[in-house]
């Protein structure tokens, strides 16, 4: 959509995945314009998804499709509240690419999961600033980008390694039950798996992980 960060805004397949059929209630967090709860929703994968998110423009896109979208903050504990203070649970929390863009993740994953039923699922996908990319911006080539997107977006507030996102869930006092890794060859879209990658994937996959995708409940 023009205007819009095109990286943000699309299907994430990769997440819904996790969601089977059913008359599931989904909260999505970081929702964009609303095409993951559009796709749920036209589908037949759950019956209700509420959105959050911080651009109104974005939001009010969202508004028109998902069940209904809530427009503020998550850096705030007022709009936290306001979130906490709906009547529903849900069977699914997505953060998809969201956590980074906050001050204080844990504190809004741990909070965020007071909405989550008790059999219920957490999806997450962060970047992976432990990525070969790190290395050669940083150790060759002296400089830590501010990109529009991606592992330097400049929009990023925290950085997690793979153990860092395991932590993360962890104090959270969440368990992990599932983990799956995004790979890709260097930061920029459409990036091939060339033999040279293929190797360093032998040697240490988190050297090639572009993201960490992590579903996870209560413990």
């Amino acid at each position: 959509m023009a205007g819009f960060n095109n990286s943000y805004i699309g299907l994430r397949s990769d997440l819904l995945k996790f969601i089977p059929n059913g008359q599931h209630v989904v909260l999505d967090v970081g929702c964009a314009t609303g095409v993951n709860g559009q796709f749920l929703l036209d589908n037949g994968k759950v019956s209700s998804v509420t959105g959050i998110e911080f651009d109104a423009d974005m939001a009010k896109i969202a508004a028109k499709t998902n069940s209904k979208v809530l427009c503020g903050d998550l850096n705030q504990d007022i709009f936290i509240k306001s979130i906490l203070d709906l009547d529903e649970q849900y069977d699914f929390i997505l953060f998809g690419d969201i956590l980074e863009h906050l001050y204080n993740p844990q504190h809004v994953l741990a909070t965020l999961k007071q909405k989550l039923k008790p059999k219920g699922k957490i999806i997450i996908s962060l970047p992976n600033v432990g990525h070969l990319e790190l290395f050669i911006q940083v150790y060759i080539k002296g400089t830590w980008p501010q990109n529009p997107r991606g592992i330097f977006d400049a929009t990023h507030l925290r950085w997690f390694t793979r153990k860092d996102a395991f932590s993360l869930v962890s104090n959270s006092k969440l368990k992990v039950v599932s983990y799956e890794r995004k790979y890709r060859s260097r930061d920029a879209i459409g990036s091939k798996f060339k033999w040279p990658y293929k190797v360093l994937r032998k040697i240490n996959k988190d050297w090639v992980t572009f993201q960490h995708i992590i579903v996870c409940e209560h413990e």
